[in-house]
């Protein structure tokens, strides 16, 4: 039987994988040995692909809506027959309303991103939008291209082990996202590697490390701020490197030099001890990598945060060192997104708000603000979004303040939605399409924005239904439209990758996709102190510190910390009635973001979501662990079930994201019930950089819920 080699993207991370197919069907899938990242390892999520793909309740073939918006009612139709409706109703909306008044919006980035932004300026509609890139890597990836021009990770790879590694505001040992796979972190601990941890709720990582420094929710930058401080003020930055290489030194010291370490622990909570440990700790650990997630970004700080966390490595002399946190390798590039596609006068009229990361001041790629582009579905203002096409994104639970987000679809006179199974946000939609899972797409996966370590092969190894890649659609739509997409076929795509990959290493040089196939990947040994051959890709030069291009662009050239708009200092007066502090974002290991909540074998991993709080909080309010609990505030309530932390503050609560309940049966399979995006912030105050929402630091109360039958639904249904 033929075994393939093919990259999983049932997350963000790139495990590679044997794929053993048998008369048209894939019998057998085992991490591949001599896979660059994970080297013989996977997780649940990639194990369990054969269960996905050919479940019982997997979209197989386009739907279209025959009853009211919501109802439930659905007939099939061909391809032929959706890309008719769909290019027919666009052509349409467009002709009266112009291209603006069609969005699109993507999720979490997989195969399908890199054309997502392609799509939407072919189509010409400015009001492309991801529900998140701007709480989930955008920040992280943007405060490395205004510092440093390049984004980093940890040297998992090379010959020289990282002598220690900070943690912030990510548990990496479950999430293993973005190439940097849950392995390595775990290898790190077993081999005695230190630990430096940034998190306000206690995890796998927590009980390893040197030193915890438990925060207070939302005060990410204020921390940073703190230690860049001590750091500078006690030299403990590398001198050499700081003299040469760095621009704007002075003004940085200047600008942290508030936040001495009595103001530090008194808006953080972590002890002044901490805060100096922890910036001795990260001055003198050699070589030190950063590893970070997206806590840091989902707040009204989170451009800035992300600036001061990522200079921490930079000033102290570890960034591109072997074993420290290095630079991505650039070793290929992902599709063309074809900007000169889009009519200047129509990306003016774009939803992006006021923040200049998106709107064109400070980088060609415009980017629509989700909540105001649906705030725009809603009301009409500044103008009626009529049309949403939408991949990859459950948006009814992954957009925050849900509640408004289900408003604004209801609203649409068109709703597009491609995914793999129905959805709560499926069942708003006009067209439902069927997507293509990993082994049913032809792709070059590489990273970098990540800190990459190869090119990975996504092939096609069998057909499953009449489902599709993201990418095909894309492609054939444009095609239907009279719209130049700008090539063939993927594969013309695929090739063109892999030309630009020979270009700049030409070793390389005459690997098409076929032999790409053949491979598997493409992994170049990796180079060090790169900045010494041509400098830094910044205007500069050098690591900029302070940023002249970001002054340009209307945005605060150093880094800094305000305080959230909802938190128990800047609204005291909530705090009588919503006396916690809420968390939210917290992961297992079986799901990706919303996915996999029908999968049997995860979903008996992980039956029901959880809301950590400390036992003390618990008592006063009569809660046990393992009960069922109201989590309330301004937004609404949810229910989740009970854990108990020792080791979180008192007033602090986290509850998990994603959760929907496919056995709650249409139409919207409890959306609502335990979905924490009905507790969080979408509407203004956003980041002043880049427009990022308050997902962390909410307040809100927690009651029991003693009628709650979550937990008898589930039991009947997995009997079944």
């Amino acid at each position: 039987m033929p075994v393939y080699k093919t990259a999983c993207r049932g997350c963000h991370g790139g495990c590679m994988y044997l794929l053993t197919v048998e008369d048209g069907r894939v019998v057998a899938a085992r991490p591949d040995p001599d896979g660059p990242l994970n080297r013989g390892r996977g997780c649940v999520k990639g194990m369990s692909i054969i269960e996905q793909m050919y479940h019982p309740d997997r979209l197989l073939r386009p739907r279209r809506r025959v009853g009211g918006r919501g109802s439930g009612v659905w007939e099939d139709v061909t391809w032929d027959e959706a890309y008719d409706t769909i290019a027919s109703r666009l052509r349409s909306i467009m002709d009266e309303s112009g291209p603006e008044s069609l969005a699109i919006i993507s999720g979490t980035g997989r195969h399908h991103l890199a054309q997502f932004w392609r799509f939407g300026n072919v189509l010409g509609t400015p009001n492309a939008t991801s529900s998140g890139a701007l709480i989930c890597l955008g920040p992280r990836k943007n405060a490395g291209e205004f510092t440093v021009g390049r984004f980093a990770g940890v040297d998992y790879y090379g010959a020289v082990r990282p002598g220690g590694i900070l943690v912030w505001g990510a548990n990496p040992a479950i999430s293993g996202a973005d190439g940097e796979l849950s392995f390595h972190i775990r290898d790190a601990v077993r081999e005695g590697i230190p630990l430096i941890v940034v998190d306000p709720k206690p995890n796998e990582l927590t009980e390893k490390a040197r030193l915890w420094l438990r925060l207070r929710p939302g005060t990410d930058g204020a921390l940073a701020m703190g230690i860049l401080r001590e750091i500078i003020e006690n030299e403990l930055y590398d001198r050499e490197f700081v003299r040469d290489w760095c621009l704007g030194f002075d003004a940085l010291a200047e600008r942290v030099s508030r936040w001495d370490l009595r103001r530090t622990a008194a808006v953080t909570r972590v002890p002044e001890a901490q805060i100096a440990e922890a910036a001795r700790l990260i001055g003198t650990i050699k070589p030190l990598a950063l590893e970070w997630g997206c806590a840091v970004e989902q707040s009204t700080n989170a451009f800035q945060t992300c600036r001061a966390i990522f200079m921490l490595p930079c000033i102290t002399g570890n960034y591109d060192v072997p074993g420290g946190f290095v630079e991505s390798m650039e070793i290929a590039p992902t599709a063309d997104p074809l900007f000169d596609r889009l009519d200047p006068e129509t990306a003016k009229k774009g939803i992006f708000g006021d923040y200049p990361i998106n709107d064109g001041r400070l980088s060609p790629k415009l980017f629509a603000h989700p909540w105001l582009t649906l705030e725009a579905m809603r009301t009409g203002r500044p103008y009626p979004v009529r049309a949403l096409i939408s991949s990859a994104n459950n948006t009814l639970i992954s957009v925050p303040d849900s509640r408004h987000t289900m408003e604004a679809l209801q609203k649409l006179d068109f709703f597009v939605y491609m995914d793999f199974f129905m959805t709560p946000t499926a069942e708003l939609a006009d067209i439902v399409l069927p997507a293509a899972l990993w082994p049913e797409v032809d792709s070059v996966f590489c990273m970098p924005e990540f800190g990459d370590v190869a090119a990975l092969c996504m092939q096609k190894v069998v057909q499953v239904g009449e489902c599709k890649s993201d990418e095909d659609f894309f492609l054939e739509l444009c095609r239907r439209m009279g719209l130049d997409y700008g090539a063939e076929s993927q594969r013309e795509i695929n090739d063109g990758i892999l030309a630009e990959l020979a270009r700049r290493r030409p070793q390389y040089a005459g690997v098409d996709f076929d032999r790409f196939r053949e491979r598997g990947w493409i992994a170049p040994e990796r180079t060090y102190y790169n900045y010494r051959k041509a400098g830094f890709a910044t205007e500069s030069g050098k690591v900029e510190l302070y940023s002249d291009r970001l002054a340009r662009g209307g945005a605060d050239p150093l880094p800094d910390w305000v305080e959230p708009p909802e938190t128990p200092v800047s609204r005291p007066d909530l705090t009588g009635k919503y006396p916690l502090i809420l968390t939210t974002g917290s992961r297992t290991m079986p799901y990706f973001i919303s996915n996999n909540r029908q999968i049997r074998s995860l979903r008996r991993r992980h039956p029901f979501p959880l809301v950590s709080m400390h036992p003390a909080a618990a008592a006063r309010l009569g809660v046990r662990e393992g009960d069922w609990v109201w989590i309330e505030n301004e937004r609404g309530r949810i229910t989740q079930k009970a854990r108990l932390l020792a080791d979180m503050d008192e007033d602090v609560v986290s509850c998990e994201m994603g959760w929907w309940y496919p056995e709650a049966g249409p139409p919207y399979y409890g959306w609502d019930e335990s979905n924490a995006n009905i507790l969080t912030a979408g509407a203004p105050p956003h980041d002043p950089a880049g427009g990022a929402y308050q997902l962390r630091a909410l307040l809100c109360r927690v009651y029991p819920n003693p009628t709650c039958d979550i937990e008898a639904r589930y039991n009947a249904w997995a009997k079944k």
